[in-house]
């Protein structure tokens, strides 16, 4: 089979014809698998020339309202920041578990009840940091201007702040999102992408959110910033092919790279932490020469360069004059997009770890 080259379909697509596909799938497998992809990229394509924020979202949204809000969250961002960059890492994954479970509602951000177990409790988010911090964000903000501001907003604007403070790029952070008040732990384990997905698994959840595989890759980036618990690491030490057995490692891996990370995650242990790139206090390419010498520490960075295609676009990104930086940027804008509340929907919180 002819395999298609994610180097000709980047995310930003200025425009895509209709295409159809009934009509067309007759002609053959090949061509019937390519005009589908093709037809998903392109609903999923990110318009540079048009605006992509959805219906309800501005970038002005607090200047009347609330015109100190960006100040007070880059302040604190800054704070946080200057105690542990790592948090950039934090408040990137916050927006990315927040974002892909329900849209960007700020519902990740919600304690769990005597009747339910909220997000936060799910496996996948096993670790979550940074909850503290934003709702110290959005108590300042409550006193500067009470019930403006959403959780989900600090949220999107504190994800933004602490890339660019740690060397990666900038983007314009529309608001103008209303809270959630749904938090399930099934939501979050049924939504995000576990760590031990292979590229195909990867692929779909993407997709499942109108992502398309280069936006996947892109977005997997993040993960040059950040830290892990072990937790979400020892599958691909010690239970590649389900053995479970201390010499179960990824074949693929660097092996000096898996001697290092058995001593930091002794099989069993859940609870260590462990920088997840070589520069993870600094938003860099890096991570993406990582994962091409087999030094990718969780199964879904290594199930990045099993797929031709998909290598090409690795090797692409790695490069110091690759558009990693600028594709990165819209798709953080895209992720923001997702499910959002507007209007009257949802409420605005007056603080973020319960609803009102």
């Amino acid at each position: 089979m002819n395999r298609l080259n994610f180097m000709n379909y980047p995310a930003q697509i200025s425009s895509c014809n209709q295409v159809d596909i009934k009509q067309k799938t007759m002609a053959s497998p090949n061509v019937s698998l390519l005009l589908v992809l093709v037809s998903l990229m392109c609903s999923a394509a990110f318009s540079s020339g048009e605006s992509t924020y959805a219906t309800g979202l501005s970038e002005n949204f607090y200047d009347t309202s609330c015109p100190q809000a960006a100040s007070i969250v880059d302040a604190f961002v800054t704070k946080y920041l200057q105690k542990d960059r790592n948090f950039a890492g934090a408040f990137n994954r916050l927006q990315f578990h927040d974002c892909w479970v329900g849209g960007c509602d700020g519902s990740v951000l919600l304690n769990s009840t005597a009747t339910n177990q909220a997000e936060r409790e799910a496996h996948v988010n096993f670790g979550l940091r940074g909850v503290a911090e934003i709702d110290e964000i959005k108590a300042a903000l409550e006193y500067a201007c009470p019930g403006v501001v959403s959780c989900a907003d600090i949220l999107i604007m504190a994800a933004r702040d602490a890339t660019v403070k740690v060397g990666g790029p900038t983007w314009t952070v529309a608001t103008g999102r209303r809270d959630g008040v749904r938090s399930t732990d099934l939501m979050a384990d049924t939504n995000l992408p576990f760590p031990v997905l292979n590229f195909s698994g990867l692929v779909a959840n993407f997709a499942a959110k109108g992502f398309n595989a280069r936006e996947m890759i892109t977005l997997s980036g993040a993960h040059t910033i950040g830290r892990s618990h072990c937790n979400g690491i020892l599958p691909h030490l010690y239970n590649f092919t389900g053995k479970d057995d201390v010499t179960d490692t990824d074949p693929a891996m660097d092996k000096e790279f898996s001697v290092l990370l058995k001593t930091l995650c002794p099989q069993g242990n859940r609870t260590n932490t462990i920088f997840i790139d070589s520069t993870a206090n600094h938003f860099d390419r890096l991570y993406y020469q990582n994962v091409l010498g087999g030094r990718g520490v969780f199964i879904t960075d290594s199930a990045l360069i099993t797929d031709p295609g998909s290598k090409k676009v690795v090797q692409s990104f790695a490069k110091r004059s690759s558009t990693f930086f600028s594709e990165f940027a819209a798709a953080m804008v895209k992720m923001g997009d997702l499910g959002v509340l507007t209007g009257t929907q949802g409420e605005i919180r007056k603080t973020c770890q319960f609803v009102n």
